[in-house]
């Protein structure tokens, strides 16, 4: 019996072994098939790149469009290149200069001229009307993105700079919300007893902010149209003195110790910033529990041009190189004028230049977000702002300038040699640019 049973028992686990062998076999045979299909389907689609900066809300929202994106277009693959903006200006390069770039592209408008001054940095969009909506922007909008007679980008928002104070600090101190550069030092003074400041800001915003107080000065522009340095040694001296005044009073928070946290905190009463970041300096603080109010432009009484400037906050542009411009326009196209696109993008980005998109925000309430109520200030002043230079945002003139003065702010140089180093190492730059 034993002998028997034991016969059995082993009849029993070579069925098994058989069996899971059948098995074993056709799942594999359906996983090669599966991973075949897999690689055929990988080969049926043209994959084309995305790049784009941002916070990580801006990183979930495009991932999500563009999952939808490929789902109406099942024979387009779309890979990513993203990340914050810092270092990006950098990396962005590198990808130009090695033709490593993305096939569509966020861009910043200064790029159009550093990369694209002759018009074949980028794509020309014209080209591929088939699949881009240009219906969707008027001429003088579609100017923003052009080169030399050629359609490189097309924007996607339009920005400026605008303020956001906190009310509750305003006030405590019994202000108003501060509306000339004497309101702006008052303030400074005000919160200087408390260790607070008025502002803090980048050196970007620092930067433009006096050339503002420049230009309303002097009535005459930092910059040349073509980039180079209008202002003089004694300009740049002139700018470093009210850095000063500025920087001694409280005005404006060392821009290296500047952050949001102390924005949010209360540690800093206002802060300079684009459109396109209302959700984070004016949003933002008023989920803090404080009210929040939106400045206007610092001007001087008998300023003899405000100083102010407008541009497009980002823009979409195809490289110049893709070898796939027809689905890499239709990516483009959804970025811009896709219903559920838009809708998830609502005004992270600033308000839609695109009519299609504002006709879907304009359904959701776009009239109600600050980004709009911004919007609506700076259309009002647009007659006074001016279209902004490209060297104005040239990271390596702004090191320049915030390098060089750091040194006189903290004593170790006089304003003079200050002002002619800066003047020096700006021209520099824009030499080898």
């Amino acid at each position: 019996m034993k002998s028997e049973k034991k016969k059995k028992l082993i009849l029993s686990v070579i069925t098994l072994i058989l069996v899971f062998g059948i098995v074993g076999s056709a799942i594999d045979i359906i996983l090669r098939q599966r991973r075949a299909a897999n690689v055929i389907d990988l080969q049926n689609k043209t994959r084309v790149t995305l790049s784009w900066w941002g916070n990580d809300a801006r990183h979930l929202y495009t991932m999500e469009g563009v999952d939808a994106f490929q789902d109406k277009n099942k024979d387009i693959e779309v890979s990513y290149r993203y990340g914050v903006w810092s270092g990006y200006e950098k990396r962005n390069r590198v990808w130009m200069e090695s033709d490593n770039e993305a096939d569509v592209m966020q861009i910043n408008y200064a790029w159009l001229d550093e990369y694209s001054k002759d018009g074949k940095g980028y794509y020309d969009l014209r080209q591929l009307s088939d699949y881009i909506d240009l219906s969707n922007f008027t001429e003088s909008e579609l100017l923003y993105g052009t080169n030399n007679g050629v359609l490189n980008a097309l924007p996607i928002a339009m920005n400026t700079h605008t303020f956001y104070y906190n009310q509750d600090l305003l006030d405590k101190y019994g202000v108003g919300v501060p509306e000339n550069w004497d309101d702006l030092v008052k303030l400074g003074k005000l919160a200087k007893k408390d260790g607070k400041y008025a502002l803090g800001m980048s050196k970007k915003q620092l930067f433009l902010i006096l050339i503002a107080y420049y230009e309303q000065s002097f009535g005459t522009k930092v910059f040349n149209e073509d980039g180079t340095l209008r202002v003089d040694k004694d300009g740049i001296k002139f700018m470093l003195e009210y850095y000063k005044i500025l920087f001694d009073e409280h005005v404006i928070c060392p821009i290296d110790s500047f952050d949001r946290a102390k924005y949010f905190s209360g540690d800093i009463i206002g802060t300079m910033c684009w459109i396109s970041d209302t959700k984070i300096y004016s949003d933002g603080l008023a989920e803090t529990g404080v009210n929040v109010s939106m400045g206007s432009y610092p001007v001087m009484d008998g300023a003899k041009m405000s100083g102010w400037y407008i541009k497009p906050a980002t823009m979409w542009a195809i490289s110049a190189d893709t070898e796939h411009p027809e689905e890499a326009a239709k990516l483009l196209n959804y970025l811009l004028n896709d219903p559920y696109m838009v809708t998830l993008q609502g005004t992270e980005k600033g308000v839609p230049v695109s009519d299609a998109a504002v006709h879907v925000l304009s359904e959701n309430g776009l009239k109600e977000t600050n980004e709009y109520k911004a919007t609506e200030v700076m259309t009002k002043d647009q007659d006074s702002l001016n279209l902004m230079i490209p060297n104005m945002e040239n990271e390596d003139i702004i090191d320049c300038f915030k390098s060089g003065a750091d040194e006189y702010l903290y004593g170790k140089t006089q304003i003079d040699k200050c002002a002619n180093d800066i003047f020096k190492a700006m021209n520099d730059v824009i030499k080898e640019d």
